[in-house]
């Protein structure tokens, strides 16, 4: 099982509603755990300064194509779909993170490389009201 490690740097409070944003992490620890090599560590990074909030999940797993990076976020997306039936995943999840943190006004960011793993980073703005 993989490593949770946690850092945070500034100040990570703000109001949003924890129920949706526990949703996100949840879905965005649960992928990484999932694609992550097995014995290999997920770490999560909380970061905050003046504006925003910031949440960064990353793991060592494959390398997710260039190509495939901007639609991982659409629904019914899965780079591999052989995985999603032994996880009965219908390609769901991150089109709804996608969504949750859109109505908080934030944004999400992907990026993945050999060197470093697959980060997914969440902008979350303090003034950010649901909509």
């Amino acid at each position: 099982m993989a490593r949770h490690f946690i850092a945070t740097e500034g100040d990570p409070h703000a109001d949003f509603d924890s129920d949706r944003l526990g949703q996100v992490m949840a879905n965005l620890l649960s992928n990484a755990v999932h694609h992550g090599r097995p014995g290999t560590p997920v770490r999560v990074a909380l970061r905050g300064d003046s504006a925003s909030v910031l949440v960064s999940v990353q793991n060592q797993g494959p390398v997710i194509p260039p190509e495939h990076l901007a639609s991982i976020f659409e629904p019914m997306q899965q780079l591999d779909p052989q995985a999603s039936h032994r996880r009965r995943s219908v390609g769901l999840g991150l089109y709804i993170v996608d969504n949750i943190i859109a109505a908080h006004g934030g944004d999400i960011v992907v990026h993945s490389t050999i060197v470093d793993g697959t980060t997914f980073t969440v902008r979350l703005p303090r003034s950010g009201a649901v909509r």
